[in-house]
């Protein structure tokens, strides 16, 4: 604020003692040296220029029009004094001279008032621009902190979707058969949901075998829950139409959402087959993720947990593991592009003619999300399955290009899947497919059974 550029001042303020004495002694000072230089016409009225009416005009100019106007009367009362005095020349004076005087001292006051308004305006204006740059840097100093903070948290954490699943996995891995995985596993299950969507508080609850109950008793809560009642229109909405439901945010905002629910949000936990296990019930989440695009990856997330928690007979019927998993993931991924509008490819490599080399070369083509499962079918042909989850049919087509890619470098600029003796069977995950296409897929085109693949 003290700063040069922000000084507009041109004289100190005019209101100040410090003008007036100025002013007198200007005043004073013109009048004695036109007495001492020019004893017989001090004012200069019958000379060349009458030099002492700069003292009101200089006067003017520092302190405006009211120290301009008194300097110039100022002026005016030593003409009627030394008149009074009886000095030649002044017994007759001409008011010409007189109003001139004074104009000159207003004038020059005047212009010298209208340009300190303009210079204070702006001031005024650029002070507060001063103000709005300030308060926009600090702002964009926390900003910077606070990006950096977040890069540094998430350059030093390991923690991703992708390994909190599979923690979990390893967890109940570990789990004998007979245990609850749902009470052992609610804790982290609450905590991962929690972290994803940022909760605030929130509570998980067992739904019976039949899916029409919830069980009153907390497994795992974050946060203060409290009771939960089973009457709640939430809880029963979500158990009525078995899919995640909330309360529309201009009611919340509006206050009138507790007349329905106590909650914002209930998720329930369903997996590939349709069966509810659990449901998360939300009472409180921060206004920025209350929306769309966190709910459904909410959703997206119980539903895996779910697959994770529910052992299906149907999987665990097959005698892989690697099987088992490609299954899971295959139901899952069918019930993503149904539920949630998530797309995912499916392909299947038959070969026709035995070539070692081209099998392990298209194993290690597995990118970090895919999954493999290589099988004979019932050709007695190997034919490796690759689903790919999350991928539009856009990216389908580019995985296919890359492996082309893959075989030209590694086989010939000539190779490609017919040269090679590999039938490509493709098959999209879309929105509306049926679960009887697929099967017709794996089963009749493919050549598998049921023992391979369970779907």
């Amino acid at each position: 604020m003290n700063s040069p550029h922000m000084d507009y001042s041109l004289a100190p303020q005019a209101s100040g003692p410090v003008s007036w004495l100025e002013t007198l002694l200007v005043t004073g000072l013109a009048i004695g040296l036109g007495l001492w230089l020019t004893p017989a016409d001090p004012l200069q009225i019958h000379g060349g220029f009458p030099w002492p009416i700069l003292a009101p005009m200089l006067l003017g100019v520092r302190y405006g029009f009211v120290r301009g106007l008194f300097s110039a009367g100022l002026l005016v009362l030593a003409m009627f004094a030394l008149r009074h005095f009886g000095l030649a020349g002044y017994e007759q004076i001409d008011s010409s001279f007189i109003v001139g005087v004074l104009v000159c001292g207003m004038l020059v006051g005047e212009v010298r008032d209208l340009w300190m308004r303009r210079l204070e305006r702006l001031q005024m204006a650029n002070e507060y621009r001063q103000y709005r740059l300030d308060d926009f840097t600090r702002a964009h100093q926390i900003l910077r902190v606070s990006h950096d903070l977040l890069e540094q948290r998430v350059a030093g954490s390991d923690q991703s979707l992708r390994s909190s699943l599979l923690g979990l996995r390893e967890k109940l891995r570990v789990m004998p058969d007979a245990g609850d995985a749902l009470s052992a596993l609610a804790e982290p299950v609450v905590s991962m949901l929690a972290q994803y969507g940022a909760l605030r508080v929130a509570g998980l609850y067992r739904v019976d075998e039949q899916g029409k109950n919830v069980l009153p008793q907390a497994l795992a809560t974050i946060g203060v829950m409290g009771p939960l009642s089973t009457d709640d229109g939430l809880v029963k909405l979500c158990l009525e139409r078995g899919e995640l439901v909330s309360v529309r945010q201009e009611l919340i905002d509006a206050g009138t959402s507790s007349q329905f629910s106590s909650l914002q949000a209930c998720i329930p936990l369903i997996d590939a087959e349709g069966r509810l296990l659990a449901i998360l019930a939300v009472r409180q989440m921060p206004f920025f993720a209350f929306k769309d695009r966190t709910l459904s990856l909410l959703a997206l997330l119980a539903g895996h947990i779910a697959d994770l928690l529910r052992r299906d007979p149907q999987v665990l019927q097959l005698p892989d593991a690697r099987a088992q998993q490609f299954t899971l993931q295959l139901k899952r991924s069918l019930a993503d592009a149904d539920q949630h509008q998530l797309p995912a490819g499916l392909f299947a490599f038959e070969m026709t003619r035995p070539n070692e080399e081209l099998t392990r070369l298209m194993e290690r083509s597995q990118r970090g999300l895919d999954l493999h499962l290589p099988v004979l079918n019932n050709r007695e042909h190997k034919l490796l399955l690759v689903l790919l989850p999350l991928t539009s049919p856009q990216g389908t087509e580019g995985y296919l290009t890359r492996i082309s890619l893959l075989l030209h470098e590694h086989f010939g600029i000539e190779s490609d899947f017919d040269s090679l003796g590999v039938k490509v069977m493709p098959f999209n995950l879309e929105p509306g497919v049926d679960r009887q296409e697929l099967r017709n897929f794996l089963f009749n085109e493919c050549g598998l059974n049921d023992q391979q693949v369970a779907v």
